[in-house]
């Protein structure tokens, strides 16, 4: 269980080894957030789930963009705090975009 979701990366220079969370493990968690959470809200009717699919869903599907372009792969506080920054962002772009075009029609 512990190697489907943890690898072993070595550095470039092969002198040291990090262990981190994989990648397929995250997106895939990312992914299936999104049912898990509308079956919350839909058969259960917990708000809870609406946070799966608004706040963790997106979290985890572009924290491995981010983890490899801002660290080089490597997990780091950086690129949390970058993955939540970014998505904040375009989460009030998406709103701003709906509500222009809201009030053109």
């Amino acid at each position: 269980m512990y190697y489907m979701i943890f690898e072993t990366v070595t550095t470039l220079n092969e002198r040291q080894e990090i262990r981190r969370v994989k990648t397929s493990f995250i997106l895939l968690c990312g992914f299936l957030f999104i049912p898990l959470g509308l079956y919350l809200v839909i058969a259960h009717e917990m708000l809870f789930g609406l946070s799966l699919v608004i706040l963790f869903a997106p979290c985890f599907i572009l924290y491995p963009l981010i983890r490899f372009f801002i660290s080089g792969g490597k997990d780091s506080v950086a690129a949390i705090v970058t993955t939540v920054i970014v998505e904040e962002v375009v989460k009030s772009q998406l709103k701003t975009s709906y509500k222009n075009r809201k009030d053109k029609c």
